[in-house]
């Protein structure tokens, strides 16, 4: 695999259903948008970029640009091609996990020690669905979270005999309920909730609750063979993952960011979203299930994340709330990220869905490829 950046010297369009014109859109800022990905591709700080924006449930927006990179020569990036989302995938275990509310099979307020006996401690006891939702269980957080020199990595804790233990080994970072830590290993045990409940894998749940009723027919956990040279890769790690199933008897599962799709799949699940829980005919969740997860559910609960200090955290069931100062977004937009880099950013009040996919080797965050296009993006709307 080689992986090399190159300027973008072409822009692909994938498929749209309107002209920016039609939904409200100053076409305009599509130019400064393409210009913008292309100067972060020449000067080495993306490897490539793709997006899709759409309104009123019309696509008005599709391109991509710079190398995919794949196992031989990738070529382009196109604007249907296959990439890792990350912590995406979490929105996903939010929407299963808020089913199976709806079903009576689990309840918010639900110890999490009633279903799992490695919770059954006097340190853990208390820690319900809501808080491993709301990442305010107390336990493991991401590594690096506070930006500690020597970060543990929490999957480490998965090769464990009993990874659940493993995960819950060590002093809780705080009390349940006390301070928002983000937490993919929190993410893991929604999983295994999952699959103890419904008696089915995690991904075999998701897949049939929710990716299959959504037509999402790019999107895999394990991606199959056929569909390898499509992906978007930008460093071994991307390979690495690939060859590995993601169904390991006694694992972890990736419940907490272990899917890859396409930017016209991650709209659907969107849309889906935005529509208050069903896309074209298929409903997946209630439009009350919907309207519980993008309303705030943390009140005055801090949170230090990755350097920046939130003296209130805003963030629904599995969906972030919280805005940046100076993002030009709706404030009830609701929004997933995932590392290595895409966005899922969804606005109800001007009905517009935006993803992107800004796939980058290089560590750490780069505001550019995130924030700087979503305020692109909103000074657009008419």
């Amino acid at each position: 695999m080689a992986i090399e950046q190159q300027h973008a010297s072409s822009i692909h369009l994938g498929h749209t259903d309107a002209s920016p014109s039609e939904v409200g859109f100053d076409g305009g800022r599509l130019e400064v948008l393409d210009r913008h990905f292309q100067q972060l591709i020449g000067d080495g700080k993306l490897q490539a970029a793709s997006y899709l924006l759409a309104r009123h449930g019309k696509i008005f927006a599709h391109k991509s640009m710079g190398p995919r990179v794949g196992f031989e020569d990738g070529g382009d990036l196109q604007p249907d091609s296959l990439r890792r989302i990350a912590s995406t995938t979490k929105a996903f275990t939010a929407v299963a996990v808020m089913k199976l509310v709806e079903d009576g099979k689990l309840y918010l307020e639900q110890p999490v020690s009633t279903i799992l006996p490695e919770f059954d401690t006097p340190l853990h006891k208390t820690i319900t669905v809501f808080h491993l939702l709301t990442h305010t269980a107390g336990i493991c957080p991401d590594p690096g979270y506070y930006l500690e020199p020597y970060p543990r990595g929490w999957w480490n804790a998965s090769e464990q005999d009993n990874w659940i233990k493993g995960v819950l080994s060590g002093p809780p970072r705080s009390k349940p309920g006390e301070f928002y830590n983000y937490s993919s290993s929190g993410y893991g045990i929604l999983g295994e909730l999952i699959g103890r409940v419904t008696g089915m894998h995690y991904n075999d749940y998701v897949e049939q609750a929710i990716i299959g009723p959504l037509g999402m027919d790019r999107t895999f956990f394990d991606v199959p063979e056929p569909f390898r040279d499509e992906i978007c890769l930008v460093a071994p790690f991307d390979a690495e993952r690939l060859t590995t199933s993601t169904k390991q008897p006694g694992k972890m599962p990736r419940a907490g960011g272990g899917l890859h799709s396409t930017l016209t799949d991650l709209w659907k699940f969107g849309q889906m979203m935005l529509d208050k829980g069903a896309f074209r005919g298929s409903r997946v969740v209630s439009r009350k299930t919907v309207e519980a997860m993008t309303r705030n559910q943390l009140f005055k609960v801090p949170a230090y994340a990755w350097g920046v200090q939130i003296p209130s955290k805003n963030y629904g069931l599995g969906l972030n709330l919280f805005l940046e100062r100076g993002e030009l977004k709706t404030p009830a937009t609701f929004s997933h990220e995932g590392a290595g880099r895409c966005a899922l950013h969804i606005d109800p009040v001007e009905q517009l869905v935006a993803v992107y996919f800004v796939p980058t080797a290089h560590d750490g965050f780069l505001p550019e490829s995130i924030i700087h296009p979503s305020n692109i993006i909103w000074s657009g709307l008419r």
